[in-house]
């Protein structure tokens, strides 16, 4: 056999070898089918609007396609629920990445398997493919007895920041608030117990607040406050909170305690800079300023405020730009909590300790609340928190 007869002969077979494959593949294909585009369970707001921006990139480059959204996560109303997940998704596709809501279903799978988060799945689906299936997971949602959550707190003052913004899309957080109220939901006769054990940073009255807080959150997932008991534990060094569930014939997980400890260190509630102080947030911290001070007539109230350095005149005029909404002006918000404080609660000037303070980069102010008898902080300590 010459060589050029061995090497036409080993072609023939390779072409042979080759057409079969691809006839094998073509009958392994098979008719069209779901791919899976992406999958995830927590994600923040840039991550998430990336990758959406990803699988709204990849429906429009095949316009036959339509996407599929697959949430396994809580049942029920409100944020951390399969429902809310599905809904915030395909709102972000249709309305800020413009694909048409025809193109998006939404496709609930049921809870997931861990009750503290949610699992969401993204698929492309092709022109005559049938939409994923789903997964069953087992959820403990219907018979979880006992401790759920121990949490260390803080004893804030602001509430209202922005869940979202436009640059970064929509987030996904945990779902263990969503599972909670759906146990409640579930289990007609079980009592959910919220422990609020009171560490060395709290302020007077700070405990109950915090508690309250927890119950009032779950009027969004449509749970009675009357489902709920407030326990005050007992003394910590650090803050702690616990949700706890139970049948209604189970004895408390914990007894009350009775009263919060004695107020006797010194605590820097929080530091608030002026993009913060929005009306909403000025309401909120001088409402708790206000009930600390009533709560206990011992304590002092100490605020350093920052005060915004003026800037030095400019030999060139700048050109006009576009007005924004005038800076909170401190001197006069401090002020008026003043008056307000000594007309409204009979708080006078001893117990309301104002200093204010050119030197720092970041206009705003400090909040400490002193015991009876412990001597003021140094300004100076608040110039070098971060």
């Amino acid at each position: 056999m010459s060589k050029l007869t061995a090497i036409l002969g080993f072609c023939l077979v390779a072409l042979l070898v080759l057409s079969d494959a691809a006839a094998s593949a073509q009958t392994r294909k098979g008719p069209p089918r779901a791919i899976k585009f992406d999958e995830f369970e927590r994600l923040g707001h840039c991550d998430l609007g990336a990758r959406l921006d990803n699988f709204a990139i990849q429906l429009q480059n095949q316009p036959s396609a339509k996407g599929a959204i697959v949430s396994y996560a809580p049942e029920g109303e409100g944020r951390g629920t399969g429902k809310h997940v599905l809904e915030m998704i395909k709102d972000y596709l249709v309305n800020s990445r413009g694909l048409a809501s025809d193109r998006i279903e939404t496709i609930y799978g049921g809870r997931y398997l861990s009750p503290y988060l949610s699992h969401t799945e993204l698929w492309v689906v092709p022109q005559g493919a049938p939409p994923p299936k789903t997964v069953k997971h087992t959820s403990p949602v219907e018979t979880f007895q006992g401790l759920y959550i121990d949490e260390i707190r803080h004893d804030d003052f602001l509430f209202e920041f922005p869940e979202e913004t436009e640059e970064g899309g929509p987030g996904i957080g945990d779902s263990s608030d969503a599972s909670f109220a759906d146990m409640l939901h579930q289990q007609k006769n079980a009592v959910a117990y919220i422990v609020v054990y009171d560490g060395e940073d709290l302020t007077p009255g700070a405990w109950r607040r915090l508690g309250q807080r927890d119950i009032d959150k779950f009027k969004e997932f449509n749970v009675e406050a009357s489902r709920f008991k407030l326990v005050l534990g007992g003394h910590k060094s650090l803050t702690h909170i616990q949700h706890w569930i139970f049948p209604d014939n189970v004895p408390p997980p914990v007894d009350h305690v009775g009263s919060e400890r004695a107020f006797a260190k010194t605590v820097r509630a929080d530091s608030f800079y002026l993009y913060d102080l929005d009306e909403k947030n000025q309401a909120s911290i001088y409402s708790r300023l206000s009930e600390i001070l009533t709560l206990d007539k011992t304590v002092r109230a100490f605020l350093v405020v920052r005060l915004e350095e003026p800037e030095p005149e400019e030999a060139t005029p700048r050109e006009p730009v576009e007005q924004s909404p005038p800076p909170v002006d401190l001197t006069r918000l401090v002020e008026k909590w003043r008056v307000d404080l000594a007309n409204t609660h009979k708080i006078g000037p001893d117990r309301l300790i104002i200093v204010f303070s050119s030197e720092h980069s970041l206009p705003g102010f400090s909040l400490w609340f002193v015991p009876k008898g412990a001597p003021l902080p140094n300004p100076k300590e608040d110039e070098e928190q971060p």
